[in-house]
């Protein structure tokens, strides 16, 4: 059974498999705004699992999952930028 991190997760790569389905079938700014929000859902990913091992032992450390967080926080923003530039060229 998933739990809300599993669930969270798994929404997080599907998003970003369609992502690059649609940069590949040549629709770059979808593409550019589905991995914004697969980097979102991956950076709430993160903070749940860095919640989740204050109180539970788990293969990665807080610490582990607080450096993930940050590097989906910046593939966030950085693909938010993208798409924003995209977007205004169309």
């Amino acid at each position: 059974m998933l739990g809300t991190r599993g669930v969270v997760g798994v929404m997080a790569g599907v998003t970003m498999v369609v992502a690059i389905a649609a940069f590949r079938s040549g629709r770059k700014p979808l593409g550019l705004w589905l991995l914004t929000a697969g980097f979102f859902i991956a950076s709430i990913w993160s903070a749940l699992s860095v919640y989740w091992t204050q109180e539970n032992t788990g293969v990665l450390s807080s610490e582990s999952h607080l450096m993930l967080g940050t590097t989906a926080v910046a593939g966030t923003i950085y693909y938010w930028m993208l798409a924003r530039e995209a977007a205004s060229e169309q």
